[in-house]
């Protein structure tokens, strides 16, 4: 019933963490292609072979592609997709994982909501670090999803959640068309607003994906696209957004100008929220910084409080 697309390039102990991921879902109907995008084929072949040694599950079934050079992102990704067939489809990036209930869970929504075209679930961002072959983890942050930001409205200021938190009916790829294969990055986003044109986004509050980032202490080539190449995702953004922007607008609206708006109401709101959390954070120092010399000046003006203060001190020190 589901494709899983999982593009890699040259990152195994990812790549096995990732395998691992889908092999322990409770739904078990689904094909994981790992398309190799021009890495070491005996890299990948060796991963393949000792995950399908441990694994327990019946029905699911991996395959590897492996592509003569390295392509983009949404070329791989239309690769996998075109050497399979299934209801749904999921892109399954090599360093994120899932849930065990992620594939039950949302075929399970897709089955009983016909009108909706994909669905998506809540999900945390993992902060890892990774150096050499080791990684860890650093810290876990709950990311903040609504309905509201998954209708196009919602979508269209900036990419609201990564790939490893939606599943999609595959016949979107026959009304929409595929990934934009001229997109270095940001194609998810660019394909998900042509997606939820066709039909509602569901959502699955519950929090069943896990989207990993490293941190600026890991070794480079284990980065995320989106963290080392923070200038090609602003550049690509501004491309998309002058693309639109040229295309004539729909009963009054014009895309292109509805993005840039949207992202100067996305930024300002952050802004904003950096802005209170700085100011909390000064408040409580203020606190810290004012209750010592509140104690002081209790002290001076009633002497007896004074003397019992130092007095509990001393019994500490003594241990009695």
């Amino acid at each position: 019933m589901v494709t899983i697309v999982m593009r890699t390039f040259e990152r195994p102990v990812l790549l096995a963490r990732a395998v691992a991921s889908v092999q322990q879902q409770s739904f078990s109907d689904w094909q994981l292609i790992i398309v190799n995008n021009g890495g070491e084929p005996r890299t990948v072949d060796e991963v393949v072979r000792i995950a399908a040694q441990r694994s327990t599950v019946s029905n699911g079934v991996i395959t590897v592609l492996h592509l003569a050079e390295r392509v983009g992102m949404e070329v791989a990704s239309n690769a996998g997709l075109a050497a399979t067939e299934s209801e749904y489809f999921v892109i399954h990036d090599d360093d994120d994982s899932w849930n065990s209930k992620f594939l039950e869970s949302t075929v399970a929504h897709l089955s009983t909501h016909a009108g909706d075209v994909a669905v998506v679930t809540g999900f945390v961002k993992m902060h890892e670090t990774m150096r050499g072959d080791k990684v860890w983890p650093e810290r876990e942050e709950e990311f903040w999803l609504v309905p509201g930001r998954l209708t196009f409205r919602g979508m269209i200021g900036a990419n609201t959640f990564p790939p490893i938190a939606a599943l999609f009916r595959r016949r979107l790829l026959d009304e929409v068309g595929s990934f934009d294969e001229t997109l270095p990055v940001l194609g998810d986003w660019e394909f998900n607003l042509r997606a939820v044109k066709a039909g509602t986004f569901g959502f699955i509050p519950e929090r069943l994906a896990r989207y990993h980032v490293r941190t600026s202490d890991s070794d480079r080539t284990a980065g995320n696209s989106v963290t080392v190449g923070q200038d090609l995702h602003r550049d690509v953004k501004l491309q998309l957004q002058q693309r639109w922007t040229n295309e004539p607008a729909v009963n009054g609206v014009n895309k292109g100008q509805m993005s840039l708006s949207a992202q100067a109401v996305l930024e300002a709101q952050e802004m904003q929220q950096q802005l209170d959390e700085a100011n909390r954070k000064l408040d409580e120092a203020n606190r810290r910084l004012q209750l010592p010399w509140r104690r002081v000046v209790r002290s001076v003006l009633d002497p007896v409080h004074g003397f019992r203060a130092v007095m509990r001190i001393v019994r500490r020190l003594l241990g009695k």
